[in-house]
């Protein structure tokens, strides 16, 4: 809604006039069309999460819709990479080995 003002604004002036020493100063459109493009990151950072979601995902740049639904869990498997989930093998499965020094399963 303010977007579509602001461009309705200024498409009526099509220029922008400051006052730079006395004299005036046309500003060209690429320096109108930045500072659109300013103005449209400010207004993205005050919006509600609800709202930015919803211009996250009509723009599709960055995050997918399903992944930021909260239901979805990436690895449900626990200790499992959220790249590679499998559920892991045993962790540091630790077998001694029978030396002449402790004597295991000797009955000397």
């Amino acid at each position: 809604m303010h977007k579509s003002l602001l461009l309705i604004a200024l498409s009526l002036l099509q220029i922008q006039l400051g006052t730079c020493e006395g004299l005036l100063e046309v500003k060209k459109a690429s320096e109108l069309v930045a500072m659109v493009g300013q103005w449209e990151e400010e207004t993205m950072m005050m919006m509600d999460s609800e709202s930015n979601r919803r211009v996250l995902f009509m723009r599709k740049r960055y995050i997918s819709y399903d992944t930021l639904r909260r239901d979805l869990v990436p690895c449900d498997k626990p200790g499992a990479s959220y790249y590679n989930c499998r559920t892991p093998g045993v962790a540091n499965s630790y077998t001694r080995g029978c030396s002449v020094i402790t004597r295991c399963a000797r009955g000397d």
